[in-house]
């Protein structure tokens, strides 16, 4: 089964804005455009230097921006978040209590996050 790229809304960011990939890739410091044309490609993932610009110069979330990666991301960081909660369940240290209470919000947070499932 081909692995299917993460979802990026990068090019419909800048081409509503009327930015070229060199402008674009000249805000965020880059020299060429390459690196852009790479990630609305789905060649290569956004660095933090290109999450953090978008959000600066588009005014819009990773989550929105790059929705594939977000989501990726939040399933191998949430499934390590479970694995960390379950293997501290029943040890009673106060420092353990504040990590429990820190991954509940976690997991709380996640399932928001999540869309309704149907019936």
């Amino acid at each position: 089964m081909r692995k299917r790229k993460p979802v990026t809304y990068l090019r419909s960011y800048r081409r509503r804005w009327g930015l070229s990939q060199v402008e674009l890739a000249a805000l965020l410091g880059f020299k060429d455009a390459g690196v852009i044309s790479r990630i609305e490609k789905k060649q290569r993932a956004p660095n933090l230097k290109v999450v953090i610009g978008c959000f600066i110069i588009f005014g819009t979330r990773a989550a929105e921006l790059f929705p594939g990666i977000t989501k990726s991301i939040e399933a191998e960081v949430m499934a390590r978040v479970r694995d960390q909660y379950d293997e501290l369940q029943g040890d009673p240290s106060k420092g353990t209590r504040a990590k429990l209470d820190l991954f509940e919000d976690a997991i709380e947070r996640a399932e928001q996050r999540k869309p309704p499932s149907r019936p």
